[in-house]
Protein backbone atom coordinates (compact mmCIF):
# COMPACT_ATOMS: atom_id res chain seq x y z
CA UNK A 1 0.00 0.00 0.00
CA UNK A 2 2.69 2.51 0.97
CA UNK A 3 4.74 1.52 -2.06
CA UNK A 4 1.82 2.33 -4.36
CA UNK A 5 1.35 5.71 -2.69
CA UNK A 6 5.06 6.46 -3.09
CA UNK A 7 4.95 5.49 -6.77
CA UNK A 8 1.88 7.65 -7.29
CA UNK A 9 3.50 10.62 -5.56
CA UNK A 10 6.61 10.17 -7.71
CA UNK A 11 4.46 10.05 -10.84
CA UNK A 12 2.72 13.28 -9.85
CA UNK A 13 6.07 14.96 -9.11
CA UNK A 14 7.44 13.88 -12.51
CA UNK A 15 4.31 15.21 -14.20
CA UNK A 16 4.67 18.56 -12.46
CA UNK A 17 8.33 18.87 -13.41
CA UNK A 18 8.11 17.63 -17.00
CA UNK A 19 4.85 19.23 -18.08
CA UNK A 20 4.42 22.33 -15.92
CA UNK A 21 7.67 23.61 -14.41
CA UNK A 22 10.07 22.81 -17.28
CA UNK A 23 7.99 24.08 -20.21
CA UNK A 24 6.19 26.96 -18.58
CA UNK A 25 8.43 28.46 -15.93
CA UNK A 26 11.94 27.66 -17.12
CA UNK A 27 11.16 28.14 -20.81
CA UNK A 28 9.64 31.56 -20.27
CA UNK A 29 12.40 32.59 -17.86
CA UNK A 30 15.02 31.54 -20.41
CA UNK A 31 13.18 33.21 -23.26
CA UNK A 32 12.92 36.52 -21.42
CA UNK A 33 16.58 36.37 -20.41
CA UNK A 34 17.72 35.60 -23.96
CA UNK A 35 15.51 38.34 -25.38
CA UNK A 36 17.02 40.82 -22.93
CA UNK A 37 20.59 39.72 -23.64
CA UNK A 38 20.15 39.78 -27.44
CA UNK A 39 18.05 42.97 -27.43
CA UNK A 40 14.96 41.14 -28.73
CA UNK A 41 16.64 39.28 -31.61
CA UNK A 42 16.63 35.71 -30.24
CA UNK A 43 14.48 33.61 -29.82
CA UNK A 44 11.81 34.72 -32.24
CA UNK A 45 9.49 32.86 -34.57
CA UNK A 46 10.52 29.31 -35.41
CA UNK A 47 13.58 29.50 -33.15
CA UNK A 48 11.18 29.47 -30.21
CA UNK A 49 9.69 26.16 -31.34
CA UNK A 50 12.91 24.51 -32.55
CA UNK A 51 15.08 25.27 -29.51
CA UNK A 52 12.73 24.62 -26.59
CA UNK A 53 15.25 22.62 -24.56
CA UNK A 54 18.09 25.09 -25.07
CA UNK A 55 15.86 28.00 -24.07
CA UNK A 56 14.69 26.09 -20.99
CA UNK A 57 18.31 25.35 -20.11
CA UNK A 58 19.00 29.08 -20.26
CA UNK A 59 16.14 29.46 -17.76
CA UNK A 60 17.82 26.95 -15.45
CA UNK A 61 21.07 28.90 -15.75
CA UNK A 62 19.32 32.18 -14.89
CA UNK A 63 17.61 30.58 -11.90
CA UNK A 64 20.87 29.09 -10.58
CA UNK A 65 22.64 32.41 -11.14
CA UNK A 66 19.94 34.29 -9.22
CA UNK A 67 20.10 31.82 -6.31
CA UNK A 68 23.89 32.07 -6.26
CA UNK A 69 23.81 35.86 -6.17
CA UNK A 70 21.30 35.81 -3.33
CA UNK A 71 23.47 33.33 -1.39
CA UNK A 72 26.60 35.45 -1.89
CA UNK A 73 24.74 38.60 -0.86
CA UNK A 74 23.35 36.94 2.27
CA UNK A 75 26.78 35.61 3.25
CA UNK A 76 28.48 38.98 2.84
CA UNK A 77 25.78 40.92 4.68
CA UNK A 78 25.60 38.33 7.46
CA UNK A 79 29.37 38.38 7.96
CA UNK A 80 29.42 42.14 8.60
CA UNK A 81 26.45 42.24 10.94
Amino acid sequence: MQEEIAKSALAVAKFLVYYIIWPLVLFNLGRVALLLITFGRYPRGLDTECHVNQISLAGVFVLVLAWSLIAVYNNTVGAHA
